[in-house]
């Protein structure tokens, strides 16, 4: 997902600025060409990275700042060679070399502020709020006016200017705040808004601390953009394999966890049959049909998740009772993600699973629980709509108050916050006691003999009454 246009630009205005300065001159050429190769690319990586973050360290990690700076003054001083240099060989005057570059620093701060005001007028509401907290470009225009400050020192020449400013870091300045800036920012959204995973914290916190670490080393308190590079990269290969072990346990828990729910509806005719995707939109149109696929369903779901739990004990050496034990899943639980209330997903684990196995059908007493679960309202977790007003709290305390109920107005949205259901509330500690001590484990070298014959959709259909009206 590419990142908002509204968050984007203002980060572009000022390397577009490059372009438009040259185009103004009317200079083209060699380095007008490699100006305008890196600003597309600039635009490129706005496409297709999904967020500020990630879009500064691609930027970072390419360089593109000191190529953009590089080629743009090159291209100016070649034309003020030409420009003032009467015979072949002469050196140009240095005052005129910092005059230029002076002034397109000018120009710049200049372009800046234009281009963000033009947004700010453009922008919706929320847009304008979060651009002024997120976007504000003065605090990168202070260090543009620092080095117009240093160029009007007493007796600056150029090669001085270019010396000192390198000397104090000034040149750098702006891109380590930004850095640090962003990744201050990702903890905070990643930890108050949306509780991320302990692990996946984990990884941020430290590349936050490993960035302190090497700008305290740092003459200027700032990390070098090659240097900082190669240490965030070493973070996130050391908590790659973790991480992506993680997320692939928890997949195929909640895989397991949708079969065995998927698994006992095939069973539940009485409302299945009409309500639950895929049987609902196949019987509105051919009703024989769907009962034959929820029959098929029936019978081919138990060794799809005899299946899953094979790769889980044979790649990761976990059983499916392991689930009390993982991170991910409980933090899904912790942070309002998990749809399924307490007392479906134990029904499912510790009632229906004993009994899913190959060639086997759920008992009647089962199949009337799961009913009365849906009719009752209690397969839902109450507890849902908690995500959603803790990142409401977050934007709201970031943007500006009122922010999330203006952005999803400004979307077509209405806020829904109606109550999820009649189940109780998720108590995460009896959920463990409760998989810990009930739960069973399934013999996966158990051999299964076809046992059952199946029934027709017809069959069905006449025995259980079905006349497509949902009855």
């Amino acid at each position: 997902m590419a990142i908002d246009k509204t968050l984007l630009e203002p980060l572009t205005a000022g390397y577009k600025f490059y372009l438009d300065d040259l185009n103004n001159r009317k200079i083209t050429g060699e380095y007008y060409d490699k100006i305008e190769k890196l600003y597309s690319h600039i635009l490129e990586l706005g496409e297709n990275c999904s967020d500020i973050l990630e879009f500064q360290g691609k930027m970072q990690q390419e360089n593109i700042y000191t190529e953009i700076n590089d080629a743009y003054m090159r291209a100016i001083t070649e034309v003020e060679n030409k420009k003032y240099m009467p015979q072949d060989g002469e050196i140009p005057e240095d005052t005129r070399l910092l005059r230029t570059n002076v002034d397109a620093m000018r120009n710049c701060i200049q372009n800046i502020r234009d281009k963000f005001d033009d947004l700010i007028k453009n922008a919706t509401e929320t847009q304008r709020m979060r651009m002024v907290v997120e976007n504000n470009p003065e605090p990168f225009i202070k260090h543009i006016e620092d080095l117009i400050a240093l160029s009007e020192e007493p007796g600056m020449t150029y090669p001085k200017f270019l010396r000192i400013q390198i000397e104090r870091g000034l040149d750098k300045a702006a891109e380590g705040l930004m850095m640090r800036e962003c990744l201050e920012n990702n903890i905070e959204c990643l930890e108050k808004g949306f509780m991320e995973p302990e692990t996946e914290m984990n990884m941020h916190k430290e590349k936050l601390a490993e960035y302190d670490k090497a700008a305290e080393k740092s003459k200027f308190n700032i990390v070098d953009l090659h240097e900082w590079t190669l240490i965030s990269d070493r973070i996130k290969r050391k908590y790659k394999p973790e991480i992506t072990r993680h997320k692939c346990i928890f997949e195929i828990f909640k895989q397991i966890i949708d079969d065995l729910n998927y698994w006992i509806e095939s069973y539940c005719f009485s409302y299945a049959l009409w309500e639950i995707e895929p049987w609902a939109p196949i019987a509105a149109v051919d009703l024989e049909k769907a009962v034959a696929t929820m029959i098929r369903d029936e019978y081919i779901m138990p060794g799809i998740i005899y299946e899953r739990e094979k790769q889980l004990f044979r790649y990761f050496g976990l059983r499916l009772k392991d689930i009390a034990k993982d991170e991910y899943f409980l933090n899904d639980i912790k942070s309002n993600r998990m749809d399924d209330s307490q007392e479906n997903i134990e029904f499912l684990l510790l009632e229906v699973y004993p009994q899913c196995k190959p060639f086997n059908t759920p008992t009647q007493d089962l199949i009337n629980k799961k009913t009365s679960l849906h009719k009752e309202k209690k397969e839902m977790n109450p507890d849902r709509k908690e995500g959603y007003l803790r990142l409401k709290r977050f934007c709201d305390s970031k943007y500006g108050e009122g922010w999330m109920d203006k952005y999803l107005k400004e979307q077509g949205f209405s806020e829904n916050l109606d109550y999820l259901g009649n189940s109780k509330r998720w108590d995460i500690e009896e959920f463990v006691r409760n998989i810990d001590s009930k739960m069973v484990v399934h013999d996966l070298d158990e051999v299964f003999v076809e046992n059952i014959v199946l029934r027709t959709a017809k069959e069905v259909i006449s025995t259980l009454n079905l006349d497509g009206k949902g009855k």
